[in-house]
């Protein structure tokens, strides 16, 4: 369902302060300026971050965002300064839900497999929720060098985050021995996929996605008894 504005929002300075939300609306139906524009500005967000993920930034024009909200073109430009800044922000929020999935995850499991599957459930999740912003993380090049170099910071230190888990399951047994980076750029580069041939109306519901993915994975890196028995 489209989402709209009463009226384009007159001309206003932007504040440094940092504005915390609990997601993302385009009404008035909020306390006060302040969070009434980064409510819209978050709905800007989730819409781009819905549409570069299926189609690519490169793909999707602005006007086509301001249609799906709509709103007028030059509306988005009170939020943001060009497309480009808005790529950025599609991935900043992209790895803010990474981050706090692989953070559930660590907190929810005490092994590194459990921690692994639990985060590639919840992180599927996200990704088939309207193909939401995780999605955008294939997208790379159309940031500005400045800002593709911020993301690539974080993305290393994610990564990181993800073999460490991999060795800690290869150290309590829960994982058997592999190369933790090669398999999470194998799992990784697999979700990443998904927004390019998933569709909501489909035979899978994200769920039962990744539930195929995770057998996949257990079949892949979980250790196995070293003497089975035969029937």
């Amino acid at each position: 369902m489209s989402q709209s504005i009463d009226a384009e929002p007159k001309p206003r300075a932007r504040s440094a302060t940092k504005r915390t939300t609990k997601g993302a609306r385009w009404n008035n139906a909020v306390s006060g300026a302040d969070e009434q524009y980064e409510l819209k500005r978050q709905a800007v967000i989730a819409e781009a971050s819905k549409a570069f993920g299926r189609h690519g930034s490169q793909n999707v024009s602005l006007d086509e965002i301001a249609k799906a909200l709509n709103v007028t073109k030059p509306a988005l430009y009170y939020y943001f300064k060009s497309k480009q800044e808005l790529i950025y922000e599609c991935h900043e929020l992209a790895m803010k839900i990474g981050d706090q999935v692989l953070k559930d995850a660590i907190a929810s499991e005490s092994t590194g497999y459990g921690r692994v599957t639990a985060f590639i459930r919840n992180y599927i999740s996200h990704l088939t929720d309207q193909m939401g912003a995780p999605a955008i993380l294939r997208d790379f090049s159309a940031m500005t060098p400045a800002d593709r170099k911020k993301i690539t910071v974080r993305r290393r230190k994610f990564d990181l985050q993800l073999r460490n888990i991999i060795e800690e399951g290869i150290r309590d047994g829960s994982i058997a021995p592999c190369d933790a980076r090669l398999a999470v750029f194998w799992f990784m580069g697999a979700i990443s996929s998904i927004s390019q041939w998933y569709h909501a109306d489909g035979s899978l519901t994200g769920d039962q996605v990744a539930e195929v993915f995770i057998r996949f994975l257990a079949d892949g890196i979980r250790q196995r008894a070293t003497n089975p028995v035969l029937i």
